[in-house]
């Protein structure tokens, strides 16, 4: 069976389901320094079901307190509008996108996109990158996987069977049986669904930062060798990409200086992991 090709991919997004609202709204308020917690609060209860799982993961965040967390509202003001927005976009995106078969596991790529959303959003955190575009550009880095995978599953699944016996890089697999690459694919899926030019970026840069030059580019492929690094997806066969010099240079960024982090954004990966279910 031939795949689709890349001009064709995009046609098959109509077969994944949509993104929920609030996601959007939440992806166009990342920069608005206007939006304000009662608003934010509001959109989100436009959606009962992820108001449900943001007070579920919430709550489990927030264990030991005296006080119960019932309202997004609420959840904003105990967690912080940063935290809240993580736990959403991951919450919703992995409810949504729950795809299991043989030979491939969404909840194996929304742990390792978990990872990589983890480490991007604290390396933000120390430089001028909005942390919450950090985190969404992490969360979604692979979302092309899902996307090829829907298009062609029995190509996909040849792909990931390449990968292991041949150890190659995934890219490298996809594109010889594809004639193109998940993080191709991703940016695709993102210009259709009309998502910020900083979350292209970051799907489009992730392997390969140095042909693009983008900030955000550059901190979501340091995220992703990072997350390897430290194995935070328990992927099987893990590997760990080759780094950019390039890209840690453009950061300000060395391994010393990563390492000063492995703490906190392990801490973080796994209390979000946890609150999440995944």
């Amino acid at each position: 069976m031939t795949p689709p090709s890349l001009a064709e991919l995009a046609s098959h997004a109509e077969a994944l389901p949509s993104l929920p609202e609030v996601v959007n709204y939440l992806m166009r308020s990342l920069k608005d320094e206007r939006a304000d917690v009662d608003t934010l609060a509001h959109h989100i209860n436009s959606d009962p079901a992820i108001v449900a799982r943001l007070l579920a993961a919430a709550n489990s965040v927030t264990t030991g307190l005296s006080t119960r967390i019932y309202s997004a509202k609420q959840a904003f003001l105990v967690l912080g509008a940063d935290r809240v927005v993580s736990i959403i976009m991951a919450s919703a995106l992995s409810y949504r996108y729950d795809t299991r078969s043989s030979g491939f596991d969404a909840r194996l790529l929304w742990r390792h996109s978990l990872g990589v959303a983890s480490c991007a959003q604290v390396l933000a955190e120390q430089s001028s990158i909005n942390p919450d575009l950090a985190f969404t550009g992490g969360l979604l880095h692979d979302i092309g996987q899902l996307l090829m995978f829907t298009a062609s599953p029995i190509n996909y699944l040849q792909a990931l069977d390449l990968r292991h016996q041949d150890d190659l890089p995934l890219i490298a697999a996809e594109h010889s049986l594809f004639g193109y690459d998940h993080a191709e694919a991703g940016r695709a899926l993102a210009i259709k669904w009309n998502m910020p030019t900083e979350i292209v970026d970051a799907i489009t840069a992730h392997h390969e930062p140095d042909e693009s030059g983008s900030e955000i580019g550059n901190l979501i492929h340091v995220s992703e060798v990072l997350s390897h690094a430290l194995d935070l997806g328990e992927q099987p066969n893990n590997r760990v990409p080759d780094l950019s010099e390039l890209a840690c240079a453009t950061l300000g960024l060395s391994w010393p200086k990563l390492a000063g982090h492995f703490a906190e954004i392990e801490a973080r990966y796994d209390g979000l992991r946890i609150a999440l279910g995944i």
